[in-house]
């Protein structure tokens, strides 16, 4: 006759006690293993067995590996695995929609039972399924055994099932979080990719626009091409910066433009003149968005002192900058060279940057100083993502 196993109010006061610091651990814890293996210690302790163990549905659908026990022998967890085939245990476990249990596996007819719990002494068992989520096919079951014929009362059977949801939920969890780095990991890769496909896209069309300058035949021609490729400069290297930081939804614009300016006066430099470049830039983070319009102003002020300012002399090119009221950025570019005529062009520079300022929504603010031109730049930042 199967043995009853007494209650009492100590030891379901326990069995809730322990639920509940499993929940944590399930909650906490980014270890499968350790969640699996300590809810068969604690289901083997709640039900006073001894012997439990967790079995994972493998890809076929229709085998299941012993992933986590307590009270087997070596060479059993991690290591043995189950047919659910007709006849079996496993395979009505994982048909049937209620737990299965068996009060004693010798005078059971329903089933056998795997050939290691036999020389484990299995008399009596208990399983429930550890359900997937969403329509999933089930993680696998919950198994308690004793070694000693023992029937399991209703309140065991809810005690074992909280395990296996808790457990449900667990994996789940976990196996989220991996799809989620997983994809992460893709999309990084395709990233990756894509910035090094514009990065050389970028340099080919720098490529063809010098080809295009050495063929032209016409000095006007040539400088046209130049500007172009002066401005596609500009966006490579606000690419490069974004690219080597792998930050793309933030710059440094005190970086960016002040190595901006340097490589623009680097590529004008020549024999003839000498002109000195003074930045006073302090760090501060924009959104690309906003740093490729600034840049391509920068270029285009910075050129147009290098090519119209100094006639030849020595010169100073400065860029400033600095917050201004009321959550503003000022952005200050000015040269000494010979001023600003009397009357504002309307070149195709001008009206870029024109353009570039309503895109901004940036005010800009030209002036006289000295003998010498000063542009005035001030907008908002947008919030940095």
């Amino acid at each position: 006759m199967p043995n009853r196993v007494p209650r009492s109010g100590d030891r379901l006061l326990a069995q809730q006690t322990a639920l509940a610091r499993f929940g944590e651990l399930a909650l906490r814890s980014e270890d499968l293993q350790e969640i699996l293996h300590d809810a068969c210690r604690l289901a083997a302790e709640g039900l006073g067995t001894g012997l439990a163990k967790v079995l994972e549905l493998q890809p076929d659908g229709r085998s299941l590996l012993v992933r986590a026990g307590v009270g087997w022998e070596p060479g059993v967890v991690g290591q043995v695995t189950l047919q659910a085939d007709p006849g079996t245990l496993e395979g009505l476990a994982l048909a049937a929609p209620e737990p299965i249990l068996s009060e004693d596996t010798e005078q059971e007819a329903r089933f056998g039972i795997a050939p290691f719990m036999r020389q484990h002494g299995v008399r009596s068992l208990v399983n429930v399924i550890v359900l997937g989520a969403d329509g999933k096919p089930p993680y696998g079951l919950l198994e308690v055994e004793s070694r000693e014929p023992r029937s399991y009362d209703r309140d065991e059977i809810a005690f074992l099932q909280s395990y296996a949801n808790m457990l449900a939920a667990a994996v789940e969890r976990l196996r989220t979080g991996d799809e989620l780095r997983a994809r992460a990991v893709e999309v990084e890769r395709l990233f990756r990719e894509l910035q090094h496909r514009v990065k050389n896209n970028l340099q080919v069309i720098i490529g063809l626009i010098q080809l295009q300058a050495r063929r032209a035949t016409s000095a006007e021609t040539q400088e046209a091409l130049r500007v172009v490729r002066r401005r596609v400069d500009a966006l490579r290297l606000l690419h490069d910066k974004l690219y080597l930081a792998r930050d793309v939804d933030r710059v440094d614009l005190g970086a960016y433009l002040g190595e901006l300016a340097g490589t623009l006066l680097r590529f004008h430099a020549d024999d003839d003149r000498q002109v000195r470049l003074v930045l006073e830039m302090r760090p501060m983070i924009i959104v690309p968005e906003q740093a490729a319009p600034l840049g391509l102003i920068v270029n285009e002020f910075i050129t147009n002192s290098l090519k119209y300012a100094f006639d030849g002399t020595k010169g100073t090119v400065s860029l400033k900058l600095e917050p201004a009221r009321g959550g503003e950025l000022r952005v200050t570019l000015c040269d000494d060279g010979r001023g600003l005529p009397q009357e504002r062009s309307d070149g195709t520079g001008m009206r870029l940057m024109d353009g570039l300022a309503r895109q901004l929504s940036a005010r800009l603010d030209w002036a006289s100083v000295g003998h010498g031109t000063r542009l005035t730049i001030l907008f908002r930042p947008l919030p940095v993502r």
